[in-house]
């Protein structure tokens, strides 16, 4: 027995074994570096890394043993510490096995695997394989002439007769396959699930290791497509390991280009970022902590510069978490109003409010209280006003209208002074909570807010605010998020807005080693906040155009800038995902 051989026997009594079926160097070394104990070098990995799905090596394109051996020689064999197996054909009729293998061994292969192999065909075609000499008993001579050559074998077998059969050549590693692999853009229609591939491993393995016990057992394909669904099928199975293929190099990379690209792209969104404002509304903006490059962003900021020099009265409309209140309040400051800033709540019952805005008089018309309106250049801020009861909506309209009102218990007319900021919901407008005259009369001076989630590409510049003032606070210097990092930021929906984000970066900032944030550290931060548990796995394609669509209310041009593609790559891909009437 080869002395590699009974160093992974050993290693695989540890820890399962993990094999991987592949078609260029770079992934060839990559799969080493990440720990791989052997490598196969594959047809079906070249067409995979070429574009191509798995299964175009079943089919008549090229000489597979040349196609194989010629980027196997130049890419892997002499870049990898590993052993690595080649995978042969054993369907061209010509071919002598012996001197093919003993080509092979001198090329320095450590052993041989049965690949492409008609284990993939069934019915009258496999039988008719089978009656030509071309099948599987070929390709079981085929291990066997390379078992004279002192090579390694590896078997690839679904059914109990072809296991058999390896089983009788003292194949040093068997592969129960259960077929194309799930999962990515091109999946197919699978004959297992995963619990049904793990009972039918076990009990297979089982019947091996009594006649075998030497014999290395591996799983591969099918449903099999995440460390997660390998650690099931080999825990149940008790296989000794598994070997990916599309699992290693086609599905990760699908994911990580598309995430790459996007993030690449999200570079745009920065650099709009950091374009010049007049010097009004940065001041506005830093006063206000309203940030971003949107155009909700822009026409709000231009109207709070507007809107702050006037004694219009201020209706502001958003959900909460938005910077509402912050909002309310710089409205004081940027207008330089000498007079003081009030607080009121619209839901608070101890005092009336009507009496808390406008003041109240006792009997014969003494003033017992003043109102907070009365003072001037005064101004006051009602938080939730949709709660205000029918009274104090009516004072304030009557002001309005007016321009004077009486003061509660009162019947003489007097002129408050001060400036009124209203914030309501746009559930209390919806509702009727706030008098629909009143919101009529309050229009002139109505600030809208939108939803963070509605204007992703404000998203980099509240973080970057957030970050700087944590870095000079911990005397860190400049933090920043990577462009992967933003990504996820952009796919997050938050809920509670920019309080929501800006928990979210401080958290991250805390819990990160270094001055650069990673998705990784984010992506946890919300799963935490969400009270999700484990792993997350990066949005599907398709999930990820139907999110973007959304965001930009199913305009396909838009969508496509922001997801930095074509209208035509758009329109071609959401074809393919089933996204198209």
């Amino acid at each position: 027995m080869f002395s590699w051989h009974e160093q992974l026997r050993s290693k695989g009594s540890v820890e399962p074994l993990v094999g991987a079926a592949i078609g260029v160097g770079m992934t060839a070394e990559a799969a080493e570096r990440g720990g791989a104990d052997f490598l196969l070098a594959l047809n079906a990995g070249r067409y995979r890394v070429m574009g191509a799905a798995s299964i175009a090596a079943m089919l008549p394109l090229d000489n597979a043993n040349r196609f194989t051996d010629h980027f196997a020689r130049r890419e892997i064999l002499d870049r990898v510490g590993v052993p690595v197996f080649f995978g042969a054909s054993a369907f061209d009729p010509r071919l002598e096995l012996d001197a093919f293998v003993a080509e092979l061994a001198a090329a320095g292969y450590h052993g041989i695997a049965n690949f492409p192999t008609s284990i993939h065909y069934d019915g009258r075609f496999r039988r008719a394989l089978e009656e030509a000499g071309l099948g599987y008993a070929r390709e079981v001579e085929l291990l066997r002439a390379a078992q004279r050559q002192g090579l390694a074998t590896f078997g690839y077998a679904k059914s109990r007769k072809e296991i058999q059969q390896l089983l009788q050549t003292g194949v040093d590693i068997l592969c129960l396959n259960f077929g194309w692999n799930a999962g990515g853009t091109r999946a197919l229609a699978q004959a297992f699930t995963l619990e049904e591939a793990a009972d039918r491993a076990r009990r297979i393995f089982s019947e091996v290791r009594q006649e075998s016990p030497q014999t290395i057992c591996v799983v591969e394909g099918g449903p099999i497509v995440s460390p997660d669904d390998m650690y099931r099928v080999c825990r149940d199975a008790r296989a000794d390991g598994y070997v990916g293929g599309s699992t290693l190099d086609r599905m990760p990379l699908e994911i990580s280009v598309m995430q790459k690209t996007s993030a690449f792209k999200a570079f745009s969104v920065l650099q709009q970022a950091d374009a010049a404002q007049s010097r009004e509304t940065m001041r506005a903006a830093r006063l206000t902590g309203i940030a971003g490059q949107s155009k909700a962003v822009a026409r709000l900021l231009d109207q709070v510069v507007k809107l702050a020099g006037t004694n219009l009265p201020i209706l502001i409309v958003g959900e909460k978490g938005l910077g509402r209140t912050t909002l309310a309040r710089s409205l004081h400051a940027l207008a330089n109003r000498k007079g003081g800033l009030t607080m009121l709540n619209g839901a608070d019952r101890e005092v009336p409010a009507a009496e808390m805005l406008f003041g109240a008089e006792a009997d014969f018309g003494r003033v017992r209280r003043n109102g907070a309106l009365d003072a001037r250049e005064a101004t006051v801020v009602v938080e939730n006003a949709g709660a205000l009861d029918e009274a104090a909506q009516q004072h304030i309209l009557s002001w309005l209208e007016r321009g004077e009102t009486e003061r509660v218990g009162g019947s003489r007319s007097h002129t408050p002074q001060g400036r009124l900021v209203l914030i309501a919901s746009p559930e209390d407008l919806a509702q009727g909570r706030l008098a629909g005259e009143l919101a009529a009369r309050l229009q002139p001076g109505r600030l809208d807010l939108q939803p963070l989630r509605d204007r992703p590409e404000d998203i980099p510049a509240h973080a970057r605010a957030y970050l700087e003032t944590i870095g000079e606070a911990r005397q860190l210097g400049p933090l920043e998020i990577s462009a992967d990092g933003y990504r996820v930021l952009f796919a997050h929906d938050w809920q509670e807005n920019t309080r929501e984000l800006r928990r979210v970066v401080e958290q991250a900032a805390v819990l990160n080693e270094g001055r650069v944030i990673g998705s990784q550290v984010l992506r946890a931060v919300i799963e935490a906040s969400d009270g999700t548990h484990g792993a997350t796995t990066p949005l599907a394609e398709k999930d990820w155009i139907l999110d973007a669509l959304r965001r930009h209310r199913f305009r396909r041009g838009e969508t496509a800038t922001f997801l930095g593609i074509s209208r035509k790559t758009l329109y071609n891909k959401m074809r393919r995902a089933g996204l198209l009437d």
